[in-house]
């Protein structure tokens, strides 16, 4: 899968969480989590997680980084 840009694409991510996630927290927990900063409890983290993961193992399979 490619994006609009031609990058790689993370495909669908489904999160299962216990409760709504504040949407102004989640672009912050997500910059965190791919930072590796320690992320507080809740559902923003598990959001955070996932993507983080997602992108370490796109990241991964495609060789690591680019170098811009």
């Amino acid at each position: 899968m490619t994006s609009s840009t031609g990058g790689p694409q993370i495909p669908r991510l489904d999160v299962d969480v216990d409760s709504a996630p504040n949407p102004g927290l989640i672009r912050p927990t997500i910059e965190a989590a791919l930072a590796g900063r320690a992320l507080p409890a809740g559902p923003e983290t598990a959001l955070a997680q996932a993507v983080a993961n997602a992108v370490t193992a796109l990241t991964t399979t495609a060789g690591g980084p680019s170098r811009c």
